[in-house]
């Protein structure tokens, strides 16, 4: 059971790895990090948004996404808006620029998708999200038991 175990992980990690190098390699291509586009997905689902409310939705540090959004308003796809009555509400908006590599990112995402799942029928890919979900139930328990969560 344990190397059955230990190959699913080293299995689960190669993917992920897989999957990161060759997104990567992509945003690369267009000057933008990995953990940006997140950011750019967030900004153009919601208006008036903190650099506190991106934190808190993508569960990163303060200081994490103020590393990220100082890139970004430095490569143009965010804009820093200043709030005149409450300089702690200070928004942050997406541009124009930005607004094309989330449509960049969200295709590229479906095309990598789509060759990590060839070949999969529908009833494989059923089965592949009951195992993660149970898999992931089984971690959220586990942590709430421990005090984790």
């Amino acid at each position: 059971m344990i190397e059955k175990i230990k190959k699913i992980n080293d299995t689960f990690h190669s993917y992920h790895c897989n999957h990161r190098n060759i997104i990567d390699a992509r945003f690369r291509e267009k000057g933008i990090y990995y953990g940006q586009p997140p950011i750019l997905k967030y900004l153009s689902e919601n208006k008036n948004v903190t650099q506190k409310e991106i934190a808190d939705f993508l569960h990163v540090s303060a200081p994490s996404v103020a590393t990220s959004l100082k890139r970004m308003e430095e490569s143009g796809l965010v804009v820093r808006v200043e709030n005149k009555k409450d300089a702690r509400r200070n928004s942050v908006k997406i541009t124009k620029k930005g607004k094309e590599l989330v449509k960049y990112a969200d295709n590229l995402f479906l095309r990598i998708d789509d060759v990590a799942y060839k070949g999969f029928t529908e009833e494989e890919m059923d089965t592949l999200v009951q195992f993660l979900e149970r898999m992931n139930n089984n971690l959220m328990a586990f942590a709430k038991e421990e005090n984790d969560v």
